[in-house]
């Protein structure tokens, strides 16, 4: 059984780390490509309209979306690459996510194909999409 469940109310809920997620992208549901200020300004509007039931969606932490990137998970990507989130994700998102992580211009994005982190100016347009995030990240026991 997977540790991820949809909800039936376009979220995903990590049966792991506690956290929930959205189940599509700032730009599946935009129809657009964001910078990270546009991405914060989403996850605004999505608490104001209190998507899923809640009003604490954020962007998430480096931590946060590592734990839902694993190479033995494989779907297409909107450009139809490879990237490696469950299933229960919508297919054809974006290839990386904005995280929290700022320094002055810059912020980190997170690649869903290798896994790996990156620093981009936070004011590019893209191909840059967000995957909200609420909870708090707990650390399953080892």
């Amino acid at each position: 059984m997977s540790r991820f469940i949809d909800n039936g109310n376009d979220t995903v809920s990590d049966t792991q780390t506690e956290l929930t997620w959205f189940k599509k992208d700032s730009r599946q549901v935009l129809g657009k490509w964001i910078h990270l200020e546009k991405a914060m300004k989403f996850a605004e509007e999505q608490n104001a309209a209190n998507f899923g039931g809640f009003k604490d969606w954020r962007i998430p932490k480096l931590e946060d979306i590592k734990t839902i990137f694993d190479k033995s998970f494989s779907q297409k990507d909107f450009g139809n690459s490879e990237i490696h989130i469950p299933a229960e994700f919508e297919a054809k998102g974006a290839d990386c996510t904005w995280t929290d992580t700022v320094n002055g211009d810059r912020a980190m994005m997170f690649s869903l194909v290798k896994g790996r982190s990156s620093w981009i100016n936070k004011f590019g347009e893209g191909p840059f999409a967000v995957r909200l995030v609420r909870g708090t990240c707990k650390k399953s026991e080892s």
